[in-house]
């Protein structure tokens, strides 16, 4: 049987009786703690979906509208698939009836709070394109809460390009190359490097490589570089870490991020960092070797460029890579 959606009042009394399993459902998975916001606002629930299969009320999901949002932005409130009926895509209709109902409203963006446990739901939102972005307003301090967004004009979507690489591969001279076709595209941007923004000492042992200051202060350059209608931003970065990404799209408040990797042979990057011989040779000869082994394993990349070559030759196809 075919399921249908249909849109139905907040109080209906499926939709009611599904969110209530809902709420008992999340407070067994986090050892019976209470949902921080239990009650919400008949008021501000603008638009309910429900989804049935044979009759059977088996999905849910409502748009929420209020002061506490920004202007132009909506917040997704208890989606819910009863247990039984999940793993067949029944969050999907649901998702794409709100996003409808969103853009009917006028809505430029949604937002939304699931938990770290929740790992389906974090599923299902980022195969939707919704990304990481700062836990907002009751959730700021929630440990357990993760919050996502999604831009619904492709046109507000701020675009993140890491490119990653071991030491000398040529991150930076890439990266700054990529500003140049992007400034001849017509595309407003703005090249950061990021090892020159966090070249801070002494360095710690709780942040080795300056990865926290290297996202707070991302968290803080974001909002000028939007202001300023800088939609596409290039950093040259290791990217180690799989929780790396997320943080990106954090920092940016719900950015598209892709990962470039940069792949040269070891015997040219060894060349490169012993002609530059900067002040650390002997740890740049070490390290490349090891990063590279390091990138190797944990593959976090969306794309790999091999060079050496032509470097517009080579910006260019990082950027072909990246979908740009």
């Amino acid at each position: 049987m075919e399921p249908v959606r249909s849109v139905v009042p907040w109080a209906h009394p499926d939709a009611a009786a599904l969110r209530a399993e809902q709420q008992a459902g999340l407070a067994a998975l986090y050892d019976g703690t209470e949902d921080i916001e239990p009650d919400l606002p008949p008021e501000e629930m603008v638009h309910t979906v429900l989804v049935r299969v044979g009759g059977e009320p088996v999905a849910t999901g409502s748009l929420r509208v209020g002061e506490h949002l920004p202007p132009g932005t909506g917040e997704l409130k208890r989606m819910y698939v009863r247990e039984a009926w999940r793993g067949r895509g029944l969050s999907r209709p649901v998702l794409a009836g709100l996003e409808e109902a969103a853009v009917a409203r006028g809505l430029r963006r949604l937002i939304l709070e699931t938990g770290l446990r929740q790992t389906a739901a974090v599923g299902l939102y980022r195969s939707a394109g919704y990304r990481r972005i700062p836990n907002f307003g009751i959730y700021a301090e929630e440990p357990t809460s993760v919050c996502y967004g999604r831009y619904l004009d492709p046109a507000d979507v701020t675009h993140v390009l890491v490119v990653n690489g071991t030491v000398g591969a040529g991150k930076t001279t890439v990266a700054d190359r990529l500003g140049h076709l992007l400034d001849d595209r017509g595309l407003a941007n703005v090249v950061l490097d990021v090892d020159a923004l966090t070249d801070a000492k002494p360095v710690t042992d709780e942040d080795p490589y300056h990865q926290r200051l290297a996202f707070e202060a991302l968290a803080r350059l974001a909002p000028l570089y939007r202001e300023r209608g800088l939609r596409h931003v290039v950093l040259p970065r290791v990217v180690e870490d799989p929780g790396d990404r997320e943080e990106y799209e954090r920092a940016f408040d719900g950015a598209d991020v892709r990962v470039v990797r940069l792949r040269v042979p070891e015997t040219e990057r060894l060349a490169r960092i012993t002609a530059r011989a900067r002040g650390r040779v002997d740890w740049e000869l070490a390290r490349t070797v090891e990063l590279e082994q390091v990138l190797d394993r944990v593959a976090l990349d969306d794309a790999v460029v091999e060079g050496p070559g032509d470097l517009d030759e080579v910006a260019a196809r990082v950027l072909a890579a990246a979908a740009w």
